[in-house]
């Protein structure tokens, strides 16, 4: 009997999903020099069936970290076209969207906790199925919370609305702190929130 070689993905670190023509061509080339197939991901373009030794080298070749896709920490953020590029986008979500991934991308948690932001009500970076989640309105933003896509998948619920963009990474910060401190190994955000009480976040965070 004989057995496949190991392989392992290749997913760089593309902030906000964000990605030049150039670094398009280079992983067109490293897939193909390495033989790997190439997969689009809601966040990320992932090169998959490369040997250990040869995803090391890849990613030494482009010049870029690789997103783990299975760690216990924040995810990279989902972000919507948006500004300038989307008509109906209400908000900047792409610079707000940057500045959350910038500022908690990689951070340890209790389980996975993926953020998700789109610059108007549509939703298009399925806001209602992460574990928080924000969409543009003319006056701010609507903050949802508690919801993923998962085996036990679950939407999120709406905690605050119309809050200015200034006052979003505050907030997260402290949803994630509070997640942080009170969620069990594995747990996602959703069922530490309904294992203790929604009144428990809304105090901890100061949501009115």
């Amino acid at each position: 009997m004989t057995h496949q070689p190991t392989t392992l993905p290749l997913a760089p670190r593309m902030p906000g999903g964000l990605v030049t023509p150039g670094m398009l061509r280079r992983l067109a080339d490293i897939a193909e020099k390495y033989t790997g197939a190439i997969k689009v991901t809601g966040n990320s373009i992932v090169i998959l069936g490369l040997n250990p030794q040869d995803r090391t080298l890849a990613l030494a070749e482009l010049g870029l970290t690789n997103q783990p896709l299975s760690a216990k920490a924040v995810r990279s953020v989902v972000v919507c076209a948006g500004k300038p590029y989307c008509s109906r986008a209400q908000q900047d979500s792409t610079a707000l969207g940057l500045a959350l991934d910038n500022k908690f991308y990689g951070a340890k948690l209790p389980g996975k906790l993926r953020i998700g932001i789109s610059g108007c009500p549509n939703a298009c970076s399925e806001v209602f199925v992460k574990d928080i989640g924000l969409y543009g309105v003319p006056a701010g933003y609507t903050v949802v919370v508690g919801g993923n896509s998962s085996r036990q998948a679950r939407p999120g619920r709406i905690i605050t609305e119309k809050i200015p963009p200034a006052e979003v990474l505050p907030l997260v910060t402290k949803i994630i702190a509070y997640y942080k401190t009170y969620g069990q190994p594995g747990e996602r955000l959703g069922q530490t929130m309904s294992r203790r009480g929604f009144e428990d976040l809304a105090i901890a965070t100061g949501i009115n």
